[in-house]
């Protein structure tokens, strides 16, 4: 696996700023040797709507792992991501939702360097069902497979077992018991910024580039220096938990969409 986030894909999201070339991309998986399956984990490639097509024109045979998550927890947990990455300027999550339709007329805008184009467009990341059929329509449904976040995080060694079945590698293997125990860990606490100044300044271009590995920096070192800062930047804390009121309001805003995906998969989902 490369390193995660790279989206080379997904032109539409304008993500990398400059754009990451191919030989860029293509050095992540320096070292794969004779590996049977070699990939990348983007998460935004889902939501992207040319994203599956451009990965289609790249490589036709891929497999596609899709995870899916309760979609009100997931707005809930990306909008505190957003905030940490200083890429979201509103702090509060109901505020945020509220000001969704002024951001898609242009009346109030994100931060400029906020990434990905339309990442604060809360509701709209949430058309799982239009997204999973984008997939499967393009690669087949043979080459999708979709894990839900639940049943990983209840039964992960069930649901690796599925996913090496799907990639067509075999279940034992030297190191899955350390495999499967780093599952276990809690790798996404809530993180927030001890100092927001610090955060905006890392998060602008050019020196997002140099963090995401797009460009060279200036000089030997600097990118060590500003990983430094980053990781010396993050606080762990709880996430502000979100009003019963609004939790029930976004369950009945997602609730014809669970439904229609649960057609799609053709099986009930824990979210009702």
């Amino acid at each position: 696996m490369a390193r995660k986030e790279l989206h080379f894909f997904g032109s539409d999201l304008r993500f990398n700023v400059p754009e990451r070339t191919l030989d860029n991309y293509l050095a992540h998986f320096d070292g794969a040797g004779s590996a049977v399956r070699v990939g990348e984990s983007s998460t935004w490639y889902l939501s992207s709507t040319r994203a599956a097509q451009e990965i289609h024109d790249f490589a036709p045979q891929s497999r596609i792992l899709l995870m899916l998550r309760n979609p009100v927890d997931w707005l809930h947990s990306l909008h505190s991501h957003m905030v940490f990455a200083s890429y979201e300027d509103i702090p509060d999550f109901e505020a945020a939702l509220a000001a969704e339709p002024d951001r898609i007329s242009g009346a109030h805008s994100a931060p400029s360097w906020s990434i990905p184009v339309g990442g604060v467009h809360y509701r709209n990341l949430v058309r799982y069902t239009e997204q999973v059929q984008r997939y499967r329509a393009i690669f087949g449904p043979d080459q999708v497979h979709v894990v839900i976040f639940d049943e990983f995080r209840d039964a992960p060694e069930q649901t690796f077992d599925a996913v090496l079945e799907f990639l067509e590698l075999p279940r034992e293997f030297a190191g899955r018991e350390a495999v499967l125990q780093g599952s276990q860990r809690t790798t996404n606490s809530n993180r927030m910024p001890r100092s927001r100044r610090l955060q905006r300044w890392l998060k602008q271009p050019p020196r997002r580039s140099i963090l995401q590995g797009i460009v060279p920096g200036p000089l030997p070192g600097v990118e060590v220096v500003l990983r430094g800062l980053h990781r010396a930047n993050i606080n762990y804390v709880a996430r502000e938990k979100m009003s019963p009121t609004l939790r029930a309001q976004l369950i009945r805003d997602v609730a014809d969409e669970v439904a229609a995906l649960e057609g799609l998969l053709g099986r009930s989902l824990p979210w009702r």
